[in-house]
């Protein structure tokens, strides 16, 4: 090594120890510096520094002209550095839609027919034509079925075509990929997206039998359950290690889902998802179905058709969606990828009236950000779920979301969106020691009752209200805390790093640090 490295080398190594040490000494609220119990917690963690920004801005009420709430900067721990924010960016996303688009917003998918309906009898081809609904799952398939029915219409006699043009092609193309098409976190966007184009397998063991029911949804016409499972005694850890699952579909179009292997008899029940590989013909097998759940019946077996564009199909059914602010709590409590990138979509498609592209969607979420006033040169969006190797943004410019998202007119659904440490969501498992031991005093309820009168109702309990983000090398928060004493806080921290996957203790520990009404006694201290 030559001299020159050397210098370097060691220059690098005093500048790492001096950091650490000045973490634990030197005055909480000057730029740069991180709490005494934080700085242990990246210490035991093994994580560099340098891989690490946290941004905590105390939030204050102001009874005055302009925005009811602002922040003042408490942490700025490398706010500025462009970061990977995994499904933290699904804030981002979310909050431009229902400004953007209104939380009230509805998708709309529509039943076409060039044929005619007379005495019960649909006479003619059906197309289902799609707008990107996120949650176009069986309850709502049954109820445009049902409106068909009222109509009068008892059989169909034709066959079905699936218009899927509200997107362009390139909306599923993504930097991201870890080997595993078929789980349901990687399902691509699709305008006519059903029940997340995954089927849903449930367990059920009968110890007193032996054996073990599996229920799929949706039902599907020619759809075939082959199962082999036997129960053993064991805990409900790993409990897919010893399945073995294989999905096939024949050229006439039915599926066999088969099961083989040994089932724990400790798992009272579980979920396994699975995504399909052919969504026209999981669309379609599930649309003959609910037809035939409801009392309809087909005068002969439909087929997929091509849709013809030039073809004159008329509308007969026009269904509308579950509201987006639905849609915004599915996204963010239990991070669902694939309905954050047809939200982002939907931005696209209704502003420009054209197919949808992720660029639109980008260059929309961009503009909004400007008319709010912010200008985030570093922010990188592909999709907007946060699935992704590039996306980027700074935890200063998230944190200016939340306080963007506690001012906007849709605060409370923003608000309800976010998973609740100790109780749901991808926080439900978070900081429970904490919450079971935590006894309110009554001078604590007093100023909680008080410090928090001007705040939205979600934020008047204490309690941590944050969305996580991983990636293998990626670990996120970002939301808002409110103390014990009702001191209101937003929150953002974020990993970038080989292992980001210890680094869950420093979160929690941002986190604690805060619902213990930290910034407080430390200024008194430093008083």
């Amino acid at each position: 090594m030559k001299l020159n490295a050397v210098n370097t080398f060691l220059a690098l190594s005093l500048m790492s120890w001096s950091t650490a040490s000045c973490w634990a000494n030197a005055p909480f609220n000057q730029a740069n510096q991180l709490p005494e119990s934080v700085a242990k917690a990246i210490k035991k963690s093994g994580i560099p520094g340098q891989s690490i920004s946290i941004s905590v801005d105390k939030i204050s009420y102001q009874n005055q002209q302009g925005p009811l709430f602002t922040t003042q900067k408490l942490i700025h721990w490398q706010e500025n550095s462009p970061m990977n924010p995994a499904s933290t960016m699904k804030l981002v996303t979310s909050l431009a839609a229902m400004e953007v688009l209104g939380p009230q917003y509805r998708w709309k998918t529509d039943l076409l027919t060039n044929g005619k309906i007379q005495n019960g009898l649909l006479k003619g081809d059906l197309l289902i034509r799609g707008s990107g609904d996120p949650k176009l799952i069986p309850e709502e398939i049954n109820k445009m079925l049902l409106n068909l029915q009222s109509m009068g219409v008892k059989k169909i006699d034709g066959n079905l075509s699936l218009d899927r043009s509200a997107y362009e092609s390139s909306v599923k193309e993504t930097s991201f990929s870890d080997g595993e098409p078929t789980r349901a976190y990687n399902v691509a966007p699709d305008a006519l997206l059903f029940a997340f184009n995954s089927f849903s397998f449930q367990f059920y063991p009968n110890t007193q039998n032996d054996v073990v029911v599996i229920k799929q949804t949706p039902r599907m016409a020619n759809f075939k359950i082959d199962n082999n499972l036997k129960i053993v005694e064991g805990p409900c850890l790993d409990w897919r290690k010893d399945i073995n699952m294989s999905l096939t579909q024949s050229t006439n179009g039915s599926w066999v889902a088969l099961f083989d292997g040994a089932y724990p008899s400790g798992c009272q029940n579980a979920t396994w998802n699975v995504v399909a590989s052919d969504s026209d013909s999981f669309f379609i097998q599930s649309f003959i179905a609910a037809w035939e759940d409801i009392g309809g019946t087909w005068v002969k077996k439909p087929i997929l058709k091509t849709h013809d564009p030039k073809s004159e199909f008329k509308p007969i059914v026009a269904h509308l969606g579950v509201p987006l602010y639905e849609s915004v709590k599915d996204i963010n409590k239990f991070s669902n990828n694939v309905m954050a990138r047809q939200v982002m979509l939907t931005m696209a498609l209704e502003k420009t009236g054209k197919p949808s592209n992720t660029n639109n969607s980008m260059k929309i979420i961009k503009e909004w950000l400007i008319s709010r006033q912010l200008n985030m040169p570093e922010l990188v969006i592909e999709n907007g779920s946060g699935l992704s190797r590039i996306e980027r943004i700074s935890s200063q410019h998230l944190n200016q979301i939340l306080l963007l998202g506690l001012n906007s007119r849709s605060k409370d659904y923003f608000l309800e969106s976010l998973p609740i440490a100790g109780f749901d969501g991808t926080m439900r498992h978070r900081l429970l020691d904490k919450f079971r031991k935590y006894v309110p005093n009554k001078k604590e309820v007093t100023a909680l009752q008080s410090n928090t009168a001007n705040f939205p109702n979600s934020l008047k309990k204490y309690g941590a209200f944050i969305k996580t983000g991983s990636l293998v090398d990626v670990r996120c928060i970002s939301g808002y805390v409110v103390s014990r004493s009702g001191h209101v806080y937003a929150v953002t921290s974020f990993i970038n790093d080989p292992n980001a996957r210890n680094g869950r203790g420093i979160h929690d520990e941002v986190l604690s640090w805060l619902l213990d009404d930290g910034p407080i006694h430390q200024n008194n201290k430093a008083h």
